[in-house]
């Protein structure tokens, strides 16, 4: 494993007084190749285990499976962060009510979503309305 001084002094250039100097574009070279060194390493140590054999072969296969489960996130999901992010903003006056609804726009998509109270009176999401 690289130290940082390794991979900043493979950046480097030299003016033609000979004084070192790194561009801005090799600096962020440098930063991410240094980010990526220590990805690396935390996948290396903490490597998942399926049965007697790695859960991933290699890193870039990690890597490759955290962004498609970041991409899959169902809209579901979000659609409830959201909701519930911002439900104080929503709540009714009346203590008695036992369900409400309100609407938001998110992803440049409308979206009414209901809750209900539980058992506990604490108000909860329960879904949203496909119209």
């Amino acid at each position: 494993m690289k130290s940082k001084e390794e991979i900043l002094n493979s950046y480097y250039s030299h003016a033609a007084d000979g004084t070192p100097e790194i561009a801005a574009d090799d600096l962020l070279k440098a930063m991410e190749e240094y980010r990526e060194q220590a990805e690396e390493a935390a996948f290396n140590a903490a490597r998942e285990l399926n049965g007697d054999k790695p859960a991933f072969p290699s890193f870039k296969d990690y890597k490759a499976a955290l962004e498609a489960k970041t991409e899959q996130q169902p809209k579901e999901d979000t659609v409830r962060l959201v909701a519930d992010s911002i439900i104080e903003q929503f709540l009714p006056d009346d203590p008695a009510e036992e369900t409400f609804e309100f609407s938001f726009k998110a992803e440049g998509e409308y979206h009414t979503v209901v809750y209900k109270r539980n058992p506990a009176r604490q108000w909860e999401y329960f879904g949203e309305i496909k119209s």
